[in-house]
């Protein structure tokens, strides 16, 4: 959490003025206020996602994808509401949205595929699914082209429980963050599958040279923020994969 570093350094910097220590708390107050900089300019948040973003472009060409094969288009779970007094799909985040959109976007054309949503502990009960399944029915899609997955708590919970639940042997179509991906396939490989990434919500998009683009603002801090949360989430779980290898 980029935010919450400044802070704990800015307020270092206040505890070491006010204990007479005033050079060190200068230097603190200096050095938050250079990653306050750091973070909230575009040049490191932008330079952190692209280095994730592209790794795996957007799955544009389905022709290498045969559609006579079992193919399962699995969508990685973000945020949901339970605000019941809300349509499906204004339960989902907009992270979410965008995922579910690509998905069924796939799935409209490859026509004889299947999504692979997050459900709920019922299992299979599309009835009492939560509102990924839900969203998708509003959106159009027919209710036995949907498989529930349940509810994992994180990637790799996901990948353990999808590959537990169907195998190795689907043509699997892997739906997240395009920031996200990078860590997700990593994953899903370890836990046997040979995933098609097809990432979406993209962080970095071409609008052409603005001056606006090079100011510092609230969205640059939280694409530094993801950003962060990847790389370290990445170099976890391949240090994890290292340790367990080693015993």
């Amino acid at each position: 959490m980029p935010l919450t570093i400044f802070w704990l350094i800015f307020l270092a910097g206040v505890l070491f003025y006010f204990l007479k220590r005033k050079r060190t708390g200068l230097v603190c107050g200096f050095i938050s206020v250079v990653w306050l900089g750091l973070i909230s300019f575009p040049f490191l948040p932008d330079l952190l996602v692209r280095s994730l973003e592209i790794r795996f472009p957007p799955l544009l060409e389905i022709s290498q994808i045969n559609s006579n094969d079992s193919v399962q288009i699995l969508v990685l779970g973000a945020g949901v509401s339970d605000d019941i007094n809300l349509p499906p799909n204004d339960q989902l985040t907009p992270g979410s949205l965008l995922r579910l959109s690509e998905a069924i976007r796939l799935h409209r054309l490859l026509k004889t595929s299947q999504l692979v949503l997050r459900g709920s502990v019922a299992g299979e009960n599309i009835g009492k699914s939560g509102p990924f399944t839900q969203a998708a029915l509003a959106l159009g899609v027919e209710e036995n082209k949907i498989r529930l997955l349940g509810i994992p708590g994180n990637t790799k919970m996901e990948a353990s429980e999808y590959t537990r639940k169907f195998g190795t042997n689907n043509t699997l179509i892997l739906v997240t963050d395009a920031i996200h991906m990078p860590r997700a396939m990593f994953l899903f490989e370890k836990a046997g599958q040979k995933p098609i990434p097809a990432p979406t919500n993209h962080l970095l998009k071409s609008n052409g040279r603005k001056l606006s683009n090079c100011f510092p603002s609230a969205l640059n801090i939280y694409k530094m923020e993801y950003a962060m949360h990847e790389i370290f989430g990445l170099a976890w779980a391949k240090a994890g994969v290292r340790s367990r290898g080693e015993r």
